[in-house]
C-alpha cells in the first residue's frame, strides 16, 4: 500500500479515536424502529426526514465507523459515518459499501454503496440512495454529488415537499440550494400505488422550491389516461407563503361559456397578504376581483373582497364587495367590529352565491360596532344598514345611524336582595323604499327594571319585577281611518286629512307605560329510580308547575308609531300563564360517559288574559272570544348526542281544532344522517290548512370511505310544489374529490335549474368546475 492510502486510513483511524472498530451493543437495546417507507416512485422535491434514525439504531458487532477531517481550503468540517466494509486507494478515495451512511454537515447519504473523494469533496453513491438535507429528502437508484456546492444528479430519482406533493423524473440535477431540473419528470399529490390516480408528466421542468416549477411539454393524467396538454406550463411548488401565480383554473357554464380562471398571490409581510383575480369567458364576460387579508396583531384581524364582472348580456358592469374586520386591540376592553356586504343588483346576488343559505335569503345587513362591557354594565354604538330585496329591480333600506345603547343586567344594589336592570337607546333612523319614501327621525328609549327573586323553599323560587318603559319619537306616522265628515276612510295626521303615500307627519310622540312581572317556579317534585336501561344506571324524574303573570299598560295612540323594530311594536297586556313541565334526566352507567342529562322532557302551557277586552282567542267576526289562549304542548326527546327530537303543536280551545304542529328530528342512524322539519298551520276557525311545509336532508356512505351522497329537499305540501331540492355525489379518493351537484329552486321571483361537476386536486384545490343550467323570471 502507498503512502497516501496509509494516510488516509489512517485519518479513517485515528481521528477521533480507532479509526475502525467493532463496536459492542448497549447493555438492553431499545428495540429498533421501522425502516422509513421508501418514497414513491411518483414523488415531489423535499420529504420531511426523520429526526435522526440511524441514531437510533442498533450497531452490527463487525460495523465499522469513521470520521474523516476536512481541511479549511476544502470546506473544513468532518465526514463521517459507516459501513460494513472500508477500503482506501492512493488517491484519498474511500470505497465504503454495506448499509453505508456517510454525514457532512447538513447533508446525509445512506446507501449500499459510497465512493467517496476526499481531494475533490465528491461522491458516487449507488443501491437504493436515499439523500436527506434537512427537511429535504430525494431517493435515487444512483448519485453523483458534489459536498462543497451542494449539487449532484440523481438517477430514477423521486422526492416530495410537504405537504405531500411528490415528483419523479429519469434524471433529477439538483443544481442550486432550491433548485432542480428534471427529465421525463411526474408530478402528483397521490402516494403509494406505482401509476397514481392524477399526475403532471413533463419532458422536461425547472423547479425552485418556495417558487414554481417550470414544464414543458406537459400532460395531466388520470392513470395513464391523458387529459390536458400544455406546451409550456408555469406551477406553484411552495413549502410556505411566496409570492407568485396560483394555479389556474378552469371551467365552462351555460351563459357565460368556457372559463379561465387567473390568480396572482402576493405576501406583504407575516400579516398581510392579498390575491388578484383576473377571469375570462369565451362569451364576452370578464371578471377582476381582489382579496387582502391581514392580522397585525393576535387581537386584529380583517378581509376584504371586491369582484367585477362585465356582463355582456346586460353591457355593464356587475359587483359583489365584503369587508370584515374585527379587533380587541383597543383601550378600556372595547371591541370593534366592521361586517359589510353589498352587491350592484339583486340579480347578480343570486347568480353570485351558489350556497343556499345564501341565495335564498331576501336581504343583506351591513354593520359596524363598537362595544365594550364592565361588570354588569355594557355600551355599545352601532351603524347598521338592511336592504331588503322585494321585487327585481326593488328594495328597501333601513338604516340605523347610529344607535347607542347602554345597558345595566341585574345589579344588586348594595346589600339588598334587589336588583335594578336599564335597556336605553337613542337612535338615529332611516327609512327608504325606491319611489316611495324616504324617511327619517329621531327616538329615545329607556326600560328600567327592579327585580326582587325570593327563594321560599328548595323546591320553590319567586321572582318580582317591577318597571317600565318611556319612548320618544321625532316623527310619528299617519293613521288610517273614516273621514267624520265624508264617511270614506283616509290617512290622518292628528285631526289634518293627508294624502295617500304619505309615510309621515312630522309630529313628535312619546309613551310611558308600567310594566310589572311575576315568576313562580315550583313547588316541584322529583324522585330518583335505580334502573339499567341502555347505557343508563340512574334516572331522576323532575315535575316543575311555572307560573307566570305579565303587565303593560295601556297606550292609545300605537298606532300612530313608526314601525322600525320590537321596541316599536309595544302591545298593551295583563295575562297569566301556567306551565306543567316533566323532565327526565339519565346518568350513564359507565362514569367515563359523563354525568346526568336531560333525555326527555314534556310541557303543556297555556296562556289567560285577565283584559276582558283582550281576549287571546276571538273568531274573525268578534262574535265568539275566549280569555285562554290555546294550549300549547312541546316533547324535547334527546338520548344520545347524535339524536334529538322535538314536537309541538297548539290547540285552539275556542273551537277545538288544531291552530299548529310542528315536528323536527336530527340524528345519525349507523352510516345514515337524517335532518327532518315539517310545519303546519292551520285556520282552526274555517278548519283549513294555511301552510304545510316540510324540508327533509340527509347524507349517508354509498361506498364506505369513497362515494357519498347528500340532499336536500324542501317542499310545500299544501300546494304540492316542491321549493328547492339539492343533490351532491361526492367520491373522495386519497388524493382528489370529485363531485356532482344538481339544483333546483323556485321563489316567487324565479325558478333556476342548475348541474355542476366539480374536480378538486389535494393540495392544489378546484382544478375543474363546469356547470350548467338556467332560470326564467316568473
Amino acid at each position: 500500500m502507498s503512502a497516501p492510502a496509509h494516510a488516509l486510513l489512517l485519518a479513517l483511524v485515528l481521528a477521533t479515536g480507532p479509526a475502525w472498530s467493532q463496536e459492542t451493543p448497549p447493555a438492553e437495546p431499545a428495540p429498533a424502529p421501522a425502516p422509513a417507507e421508501a418514497t414513491p416512485p411518483q414523488a415531489a422535491p423535499a420529504l420531511e426526514a426523520p429526526a435522526d434514525e440511524a441514531a437510533a439504531e442498533p450497531q452490527r458487532l463487525d460495523r465499522i465507523t469513521f470520521e474523516l477531517p476536512i481541511p479549511d481550503e476544502r470546506g473544513g468540517g468532518r465526514v463521517s459515518g459507516a459501513a460494513d466494509r472500508l477500503e482506501t486507494t492512493e488517491d484519498e478515495t474511500a470505497i465504503l459499501e454495506g448499509n453505508v451512511e456517510l454525514k457532512y454537515r447538513d447533508v446525509t447519504f445512506r446507501a449500499e454503496r459510497v465512493v467517496f473523494h476526499r481531494q475533490t469533496m465528491t461522491l458516487e453513491a449507488e443501491g437504493d440512495v436515499v439523500f436527506d438535507q434537512g427537511p429535504r429528502r430525494i431517493g435515487a437508484a444512483r448519485v453523483d454529488f458534489d459536498l462543497a456546492t451542494r449539487t449532484g444528479t440523481f438517477w430514477n430519482a423521486s422526492a416530495s415537499v410537504e405537504p405531500d406533493y411528490y415528483f419523479s423524473g429519469d434524471v433529477v440535477a439538483k443544481t442550486g440550494e432550491n433548485e432542480y431540473e428534471i427529465r421525463d419528470g411526474i408530478f402528483t399529490t397521490c402516494s403509494g400505488d406505482e401509476v397514481p390516480d392524477w399526475s403532471l408528466r413533463t419532458s422536461r421542468a425547472a423547479v425552485e422550491i418556495g417558487g414554481y416549477a417550470r414544464a414543458r411539454h406537459a400532460r395531466v393524467r388520470a392513470k395513464r389516461l391523458p387529459l390536458l396538454y400544455w406546451p409550456y406550463m408555469l406551477w406553484p411548488a411552495r413549502t410556505d407563503r411566496a409570492s407568485g401565480l396560483l394555479i389556474p383554473s378552469i371551467g365552462y357554464s351555460d351563459r357565460r361559456g368556457g372559463y379561465l380562471g387567473l390568480a396572482y398571490y402576493q405576501v406583504f409581510g407575516p400579516s398581510a397578504d392579498a390575491t388578484v383575480y383576473l377571469d375570462g369567458y369565451s362569451k364576452g364576460f370578464s371578471g377582476l376581483g381582489g382579496e387582502l387579508r391581514y392580522r397585525p396583531s393576535e387581537g386584529t384581524r380583517g378581509e376584504a373582497e371586491i369582484y367585477f364582472l362585465r356582463d355582456s348580456d346586460r353591457a355593464g358592469e356587475e359587483w359583489h364587495a365584503e369587508f370584515d374586520h374585527q379587533t380587541t386591540d383597543l383601550p378600556w376592553g372595547l371591541r370593534g367590529v366592521v361586517d359589510y356586504e353589498d352587491y350592484s343588483d339583486y340579480d347578480f346576488f343570486r347568480e353570485f352565491e351558489r350556497a343556499e343559505r345564501q341565495n335564498t335569503r331576501r336581504f343583506l345587513y351591513s354593520n359596524a360596532f363598537l362595544s365594550g362591557s364592565w361588570g354588569a354594565q355594557s355600551l355599545n354604538l352601532l351603524i347598521d344598514e338592511r336592504q331588503t330585496f322585494l321585487s327585481s329591480g326593488r328594495f328597501t333600506h333601513q338604516r340605523q345611524l347610529p344607535d347607542l345603547s347602554y345597558r345595566v343586567n341585574k345589579l344588586k344594589l348594595g346589600k339588598s336582595d334587589l336588583y335594578v336592570s336599564v335597556d336605553s337607546t337613542a337612535t338615529m333612523i332611516e327609512s327608504e323604499s325606491d319611489g316611495l319614501y324616504d324617511e327619517s327621525w329621531e327616538r329615545f328609549d329607556v326600560s328600567p327594571e327592579l327585580t326582587y327573586p325570593l327563594r321560599v323553599a328548595p323546591w320553590l323560587s319567586v321572582a318580582m319585577t317591577a318597571g317600565g318603559r318611556a319612548t320618544w319619537w321625532g316623527d310619528t306616522a299617519p293613521v288610517s281611518r273614516l273621514d267624520p265628515e265624508t264617511g270614506q276612510a283616509g290617512l290622518f295626521c292628528g285631526e289634518q286629512r293627508v294624502e295617500a303615500g304619505t309615510f309621515a307627519c312630522g309630529e313628535s310622540l312619546d309613551r310611558v307605560v308600567p310594566q310589572a312581572a311575576v315568576d313562580i317556579i315550583g313547588p316541584s317534585l322529583s324522585r330518583i329510580f335505580d334502573a339499567e336501561v341502555g347505557r343508563f344506571g340512574k334516572f331522576k324524574h323532575l315535575i316543575e308547575p311555572r307560573w307566570r303573570w305579565r303587565y303593560s299598560g295601556d297606550f292609545e295612540e300605537q298606532r300612530s308609531v313608526l314601525r322600525f323594530d320590537e321596541i316599536d311594536g309595544f302591545e298593551e297586556n295583563n295575562f297569566g300563564e301556567f306551565a306543567l313541565v316533566n323532565r327526565v334526566l339519565a346518568k350513564p352507567s359507565d362514569p367515563e360517559q359523563g354525568g346526568a342529562f336531560e333525555i326527555l322532557s314534556f310541557e303543556l302551557a297555556q296562556s289567560y288574559s285577565l283584559d276582558d277586552e283582550e281576549p287571546f282567542q276571538r273568531s274573525r267576526d268578534g262574535s265568539l272570544t275566549k280569555s285562554e289562549g290555546p294550549i300549547r304542548s312541546t316533547l324535547r326527546l334527546n338520548p344520545t348526542l347524535g339524536f334529538s327530537l322535538q314536537a309541538r303543536a297548539d290547540w285552539a280551545t275556542l273551537f277545538d281544532r288544531l291552530e299548529s304542529r310542528s315536528l323536527s328530528a336530527r340524528g345519525n342512524a349507523g352510516p345514515l344522517y337524517l335532518d327532518l322539519t315539517w310545519f303546519t298551520r292551520f285556520n282552526p276557525e274555517l278548519d283549513t290548512t294555511t301552510s304545510d311545509q316540510i324540508r327533509l336532508g340527509t347524507r349517508f356512505d354509498v361506498v364506505p370511505g369513497r362515494l357519498k351522497f347528500s340532499g336536500q329537499v324542501s317542499y310545500d305540501i299544501e300546494n304540492s310544489e316542491m321549493q328547492q331540492q339539492r343533490y351532491f355525489l361526492t367520491w373522495n379518493s386519497q388524493c382528489w374529490s370529485a363531485v356532482i351537484e344538481a339544483r333546483e329552486q323556485r321563489t316567487s321571483l324565479y325558478e333556476s335549474r342548475d348541474y355542476r361537476f366539480m374536480l378538486n386536486l389535494k393540495n392544489v384545490g378546484t382544478f375543474l368546475d363546469l356547470s350548467s343550467g338556467g332560470s326564467d323570471e316568473e
